[in-house]
């Protein structure tokens, strides 16, 4: 009688793999539609490029890591998983080096990303119900070490505090109020801000509607030109004004009328919690009507009413002054330490002009000129010397000048009553968004800088950059933008969820098993699945079943927030898959 071979066992981490390509392939599209508009082409075989698109993203969000040269190690050791999951045979090759840089430089060319953005968008609008009528506008830099031969990585502003490196921006458009990313555009580093909204107002019309849109942005966004556009194409702008020409000088008059009560201001409180407490307090502020006057992309002149909102936070002011108590201190340091008492080795000056070039350096360097009182005193001292080595008794004059520095207290009382105003602007009309609204609204500006977090940080890891090619560098952010969408629509439909459920969501943080929560975020609710293990049972190369880890409560939990079917996992394990390769 024959002897029974021994089964054998191999193990695969499944982990998020088939939340998140149920996410992108049966929710967001990202697969179909690139095989849509991209159909297959002759010499391409395995998988298609959408899915190889799809599996190099689940890869990259699993791991938080984009190198290629990983990508075909980690599918190697998932092959079963991931060819269930995609209903074929998935073999490492399909995702090797070769194909990955195909994908990359494919998402580089305009021709290509344009249409296949714009029809993601718009798929993500129609699968999840969105009636978008908010988009903030902002840009960020990516810094790289080398490049020296880059178009795109150029010196300019660094918004990571790097100016000694070369850098390329990225400008994004984002919906409210899940904060999705709509639209992006990859450019030089050195590009000025100001220049890239009208572009990217331009592609939101063209991907989401031509008119009747709130854009959203930062003081940059603030330039007449671009407000002008927004007027010009029967859309809305809010934004901070810019602290530069004439807006300084008009904005202390403002802040005057305010504090000397030529003007009734209003208290804006913030959305008041569900809990039922106390909503927070924004500020105060008023309101001012004037007209406008600009012209369009074409030079036509146009004209309009634009809302001017003068707005102080009290939450801003305390950091400001905490930030401006702290400059007078180091700037009266500084100052003193440039009048030491005499002593070896210790500079004194001789001159005044010298002294008082010093002084005024500091004062400016630390802005803080007008708020410190300086005193300059010539002292003259007289020492006798003795008669030695041929030379008389005489009388030595040493002359030095010395600094008294002192805050000024009036100007610096009169300083801290303008601290926290800031000037907003806005063509919306009031009934359509009110003083209160406007200010609620700005302040949701980190639903795009979150975005940006993501992308540059852990989570995605685009820095740092180990691309020299500037294609593959533009195909890579690009696709890493798609990754910043699989995370948002993650966190938005479980918080969404939540939300029409009234309830909350525990164990979640390791080590806090009964810590709650109703606004987990992504990472945290794919971590959730790190120990779902696929066992294949097979003799020789013939499978003989395979098993899956048992789901938790919680990511049973997670499963139905997200909209995946509850037997997701189970289907891998009762799925025709292929045979077992030695």
């Amino acid at each position: 009688m024959a002897e029974t071979a021994k089964p054998e066992y191999r193990h695969e981490m499944m982990e998020d793999i088939p939340v998140l390509m149920h996410v992108m392939n049966e929710q967001m599209g990202l697969g179909r539609i690139l095989d849509e508009q991209r159909p297959r082409h002759g010499n391409w075989s395995g998988i298609s490029e959408g899915q190889v698109l799809v599996t190099w993203l689940t890869h990259i969000v699993s791991t938080g890591k984009h190198y290629m040269s990983h990508v075909e190690d980690w599918a190697e050791k998932r092959e079963k998983t991931l060819g269930s999951v995609l209903k074929c045979e998935v073999r490492p090759t399909d995702v090797s080096d070769d194909r990955l840089a195909a994908v990359v430089e494919h998402l580089s060319q305009n021709s290509i990303w344009e249409p296949y953005e714009r029809a993601v968008t718009q798929q993500l609008i129609r699968a999840y119900e969105l009636k978008p009528q908010r988009i903030r506008l902002d840009s960020t830099t990516v810094s790289a070490h080398g490049q020296d031969d880059s178009i795109l990585f150029q010196f300019g502003h660094s918004k990571d505090h790097r100016p000694d490196l070369k850098q390329l921006k990225l400008m994004a458009a984002a919906m409210d109020p899940l904060g999705l990313i709509a639209g992006t555009a990859v450019v030089p580093g050195n590009t000025p801000d100001d220049g890239l909204y009208i572009p990217m107002i331009d592609q939101m019309r063209e991907t989401l509607a031509p008119s009747g849109m709130l854009y959203v942005g930062d003081a940059k966004m603030s330039a007449l030109t671009t407000r002008a556009h927004a007027e010009a194409t029967d859309n809305f702008y809010l934004t901070p004004l810019a602290q530069i020409g004439l807006v300084p000088e008009a904005l202390h008059g403002w802040v005057e009328d305010a504090l000397k009560g030529r003007v009734k201001l209003s208290t804006l409180y913030d959305v008041p919690p569900a809990d039922g407490s106390q909503p927070m307090l924004l500020g105060r502020g008023y309101e001012v009507l004037r007209e406008q006057r600009g012209r369009d992309t074409t030079g036509a002149e146009i004209c309009w009413q634009e809302r001017v909102l003068v707005v102080c936070s009290p939450q801003h002011a305390a950091a400001q002054e905490r930030a401006l108590q702290q400059r007078l201190t180091h700037a009266l340091a500084e100052l003193r330490a440039l009048t030491p008492p005499p002593g070896r080795g210790r500079r004194q000056f001789t001159d005044e002009a010298k002294l008082l070039t010093q002084t005024q350096a500091i004062l400016k360097r630390r802005r803080v000129e007008g708020l410190i009182t300086l005193t300059y005193k010539l002292e003259v001292t007289h020492k006798s010397k003795r008669a030695y080595a041929g030379q008389p008794a005489r009388t030595q004059e040493s002359r030095r000048y010395v600094l008294n520095a002192r805050r000024n207290s009036p100007a610096i009382r009169a300083h801290i009553q303008h601290l926290g105003w800031r000037a907003f602007v806005t063509n919306a009309a009031r009934r359509d968004l009110s003083l209160s609204a406007a200010i609620q609204t700005y302040r949701d500006e980190f639903l795009i800088e979150h975005n940006f977090s993501r992308i540059k940080g852990r989570t995605l890891s685009l820095s740092p950059l180990c691309l020299k090619r500037d294609d593959h560098v533009i195909g890579l952010t690009r696709l890493l933008t798609l990754a910043a969408r699989v995370l948002s629509v993650v966190e938005f439909q479980a918080r969404q969820k939540l939300l029409k459920l009234k309830r909350t969501l525990s164990g979640l943080v390791p080590g806090q098993p009964k810590r709650a929560t109703a606004q987990p975020t992504a990472e945290r609710l794919l971590q959730a699945f790190d120990q779902v293990i696929l066992t294949i049972t097979c003799v020789g190369h013939r499978i003989l079943h395979l098993t899956v880890t048992p789901l938790s409560t919680l990511q049973q939990d997670i499963l139905h927030l997200l909209g995946c079917p509850p037997d997701l996992f189970l289907r891998v394990a009762n799925q025709s898959i292929f045979p077992l390769r030695i």
